[in-house]
């Protein structure tokens, strides 16, 4: 009960309102780029209209694409929502628009998965529940009564925790022997990178892909409990901004550096923004009213369930499988970030059971590429496809098919091997869980 009472205590008590600010500011622009990216880019079409297949999320097969109107639309509403909550106005009704629109977008389409986009839909639902438009926003403008410069500190810990879940899971998914012992799949990407100027000699030693592997280790299990501490949070900044643009400039792997650059900022106390607010001579009056609020009471039963479940889902795999890197099986929404190098080969075979006749199918003919590339390693969108497949060739008069996968997969510079059992009729399986049963072992 004591520890009850004082983590109530802890979470309850006021802290400054500026820190939240800001970061709800970068988020909102930074979303709101990225969204205008998105559409510049040509990826609504990539990843909306142009395939004629979707592979959905479990339990997510009712989520669907519309036109090419209305999905422009959607996304440039995500864009102006995103916009909004960087600005601050109607604040609430903006998050609200623009959790739901992104994770739409988001569901759609299971090859376009990136961990950064699951941790935006997290931080927006988020956003919907804390008081963030009370400081330098439209709103408090414009309704002077909503100004606060306190706010209590759960609004800001819950943001720190999600950043911290990140990094800690995503530091002991590389406690693995691919990624310490043998330094892959950094030692496949380096080598591809010694044509960047002033750093990319280095990468022609062997032993770069090993300190990069052990430093990105210790990096992620380290920072959060850095930029937490007062005395280390300076430096540990500092080294934020160094690792997340490093990783930009190696791998570009998208926003996803930005949005922890930016998001770190949510470490910085009121304090030390009073300080930088000084050097602009921005000044900060006296609150005008302290928040209140009728949930008191949910705050710790409403943060220990919504980081329980970000706790179980990563471990979820060791129960599932014993190499998740190979099968997959509870690898999504787990923060497996950067940590496989993965490519496959797929070739279906069609069997017609009443007459014996064969037909190859080959998913470059039907799939974007992307589409194809992620689906040749992944399991449960290989046990998709041939559900659309069986679909197409019903389609045609066939009552009576089974269907047969030839896959091969190479994972972290391994030799490339079978990896679904092609003995396997892919439609004897009721479910895309059945077929992780029909992965064959990694040969070490």
């Amino acid at each position: 009960m004591m520890v009850i009472k004082n983590w109530t205590a802890y979470l309850t008590k006021e802290t400054s309102i500026l820190p939240l600010v800001v970061f709800r500011i970068t988020f909102g622009f930074l979303m709101c780029f990225s969204m205008f990216r998105f559409m510049y880019n040509g990826w609504i079409e990539d990843c909306y209209i142009k395939p004629k297949f979707h592979f959905t999320y479990q339990y997510f097969d009712w989520v669907t694409p519309f036109d090419t109107l209305t999905m422009y639309s959607i996304v440039s509403v995500c864009a102006i929502s995103a916009l909004s909550i960087g600005l601050g106005v109607l604040y609430r009704a903006s998050t609200i628009v623009f959790f739901f629109t992104f994770t739409y977008l988001e569901l759609i389409e299971k090859s376009w998965y990136l961990n950064h986009y699951y941790f935006v839909s997290l931080v927006a639902f988020l956003l919907i529940l804390v008081p963030a438009n009370r400081r330098y926003a439209i709103d408090s403008k414009l309704f002077p009564r909503l100004k606060l410069n306190t706010v209590p500190n759960w609004t800001t810990v819950i943001f720190k925790l999600q950043l911290c879940t990140v990094y800690v899971f995503g530091g002991l998914a590389k406690l693995k022997a691919d990624w310490l012992l043998n330094a892959q799949p950094l030692k496949i990407w380096l080598k591809a990178r010694t044509d960047i100027p002033l750093i990319g000699w280095l990468f022609e030693y062997d032993f770069m892909p090993f300190i990069f592997s052990w430093s990105g280790m210790l990096y992620d299990l380290i920072i959060p409990f850095l930029l937490w501490t007062k005395q280390t949070r300076p430096m540990a900044y500092v080294l934020v901004i160094i690792f997340h643009v490093l990783t930009y400039v190696l791998f570009n792997i998208g926003m996803f550096p930005w949005l922890m650059i930016f998001g770190s900022l949510i470490f910085i106390t009121h304090q030390e923004w009073n300080k930088i607010l000084k050097i602009f001579n921005i000044k900060q009056s006296n609150a005008i009213q302290t928040y209140s609020y009728k949930t008191k009471r949910l705050i710790i039963p409403f943060i220990f369930i919504f980081f329980s479940i970000q706790t179980i889902l990563p471990f979820r795999h060791y129960i599932l499988t014993d190499n998740v890197l190979w099968t997959e099986n509870g690898f999504r929404f787990a923060w497996h970030v950067m940590v496989m190098e993965k490519n496959g080969f797929t070739e279906f075979t069609i069997v017609d059971t009443s007459s014996g006749k064969q037909w190859k199918e080959y998913p470059k003919k039907r799939l974007t590429a992307i589409q194809e590339k992620q689906m040749s390693f992944q399991p449960d969108m290989i046990w998709q496809y041939a559900q659309f497949l069986e679909k197409a060739y019903k389609g045609k008069g066939l009552k009576n098919i089974a269907i047969y996968v030839n896959s091969k997969v190479s994972l972290n510079g391994r030799m490339s091997q079978t990896f679904i059992n092609p003995e396997t009729n892919l439609l004897q399986l009721k479910s895309a869980d059945e077929i992780y049963n029909h992965i064959l072992p990694l040969v070490q």
